[in-house]
């Protein structure tokens, strides 16, 4: 079946999830600080938001995959419907009122809870007869974050805390327009009679799931790992750049988003041609090495030039990690997990925010800035160190 603009179509999405994100992500702390919280609330807060999205990513996925009825643009449109609602009630409740915390945690999770769905989504027009650059179209869509990063941090200057709930209103109502100019799947490829379904084809639960791929379950535990790390850069940036300056943390924070979005581009764009040249799992051992090299280098850093070099390293470890992963899982899955999978995977990210955001809060609030990062690094390396064992584990036995 011939799918016309598929591409552009599809890129329009991540692209208007990712500039999504790079709010609701990205200046979560800073807006919940300057709304009057302290680092430990704001910490609870943020892992709330993940521990939800620990049990929504799969369920969304479990739901997709057993329902003939729900796809995945009418789940991800009606996730980000909620998070705009959310987010327009943020711009009139005052700073410090208690009401900003649940509505916080209701708008930046449905957010999220799409993702691992739009994932999905690109090799189910793929087995339709469609083509996906899935390289490029996430490469677009880290460039949006970019942008979109960059500009967030000026508009704080000019702002101030409420440039969060505009960016958020904007941002989920370009990816609910840019779902729906997808096309229609045909029946979602739902099993026809001459291809009678397999007994698993029903669906199994996440317990399950983690049973029957076992070895897969240490590659999900070392991405938690390097994720911890990650998020602990990410979601207290301003705390990090808070070692180097004292003032227009935004604009800085924004020049090193747009840095590290940015130099994402070249690893996104030419992913297709690194994947025919190198296999996926090399591709991710070699990216988790680099990962790990990056957040040493944070820990290390003693100015701003410094931190931005180290952002930079984005572009030969998250940049690469981020689609291999995808193409690992789509490769390492049954076909009637697949939903399933890639909710499993993206919830390794989820849960690595989770214990950032949570363990993060309270680190922050009792020991130094570096020792927390010196923490985080530490978790790196252990993580690229079990990623290393699972990958030859899983090689040893053919799989």
């Amino acid at each position: 079946m011939e799918f016309k603009y598929l591409n552009l179509r599809y890129a329009f999405v991540n692209i208007g999830f990712l500039m999504l994100f790079a709010g609701s992500m990205g200046y979560a702390y800073n807006f919940l600080s300057q709304s009057g919280f302290d680092d430990a609330t704001i910490g609870t807060v943020m892992s709330v938001i993940s521990l939800l999205g620990v049990f929504a990513g799969p369920a969304a996925g479990d739901l997709v995959d057993r329902s003939p009825k729900i796809t995945q643009k009418m789940f991800i449109s009606a996730s980000m419907v909620l998070c705009g609602a959310g987010a327009l009630l943020l711009l009139v409740i005052p700073a410090g009122s208690p009401l900003i915390l649940p509505l916080v945690v209701v708008s930046f999770m449905s957010a999220s809870v799409g993702m691992p769905l739009l994932n999905s989504m690109a090799f189910i027009y793929e087995k339709a007869g469609g083509v996906i650059n899935y390289g490029v179209c996430r490469g677009l869509g880290s460039a949006a974050y970019a942008v979109a990063s960059n500009i967030v941090g000026r508009l704080w200057a000019v702002l101030g805390a409420k440039t969060l709930p505009f960016w958020v209103v904007a941002g989920a109502a370009l990816t609910f327009f840019a779902v729906n100019l997808m096309p229609e799947a045909p029946a979602d490829l739902v099993l026809t009679d001459d291809e009678p379904a397999e007994p698993e084809a029903e669906g199994i639960s996440i317990f399950q799931f983690f049973g029957k791929y076992r070895d897969i379950t240490l590659v999900v535990l070392s991405l938690m790992l390097m994720y911890f790390c990650h998020f602990i850069i990410n979601n207290y940036m301003a705390k990090v750049i808070g070692m180097f300056v004292s003032s227009n943390v935004e604009t800085v924070q924004g020049n090193a988003m747009f840095i590290a979005a940015m130099l994402e581009l070249p690893a996104m764009f030419g992913f297709s041609f690194i994947l025919k040249r190198f296999d996926v799992s090399k591709i991710i051992a070699v990216a988790s090495v680099l990962y790990s090299v990056k957040h040493v280098l944070t820990f290390a850093c003693a100015n701003v030039p410094m931190f931005y070099g180290a952002m930079a390293l984005q572009m030969v470890s998250y940049a690469a990690l981020v689609p291999a992963v995808v193409y690992f899982a789509n490769e390492h899955v049954a076909e009637e997990d697949r939903n399933k999978g890639q909710a499993v995977f993206a919830t390794a990210s989820t849960i690595g925010g989770l214990l950032a955001s949570f363990l993060g809060g309270w680190l922050f609030t009792y020991i130094p800035v570096r020792a927390v990062l010196g923490i985080g690094a530490a978790a790196s390396v252990g993580g690229t160190a079990l990623m290393i064992f699972a990958l030859r584990k899983m090689a040893a036995k053919g799989e």
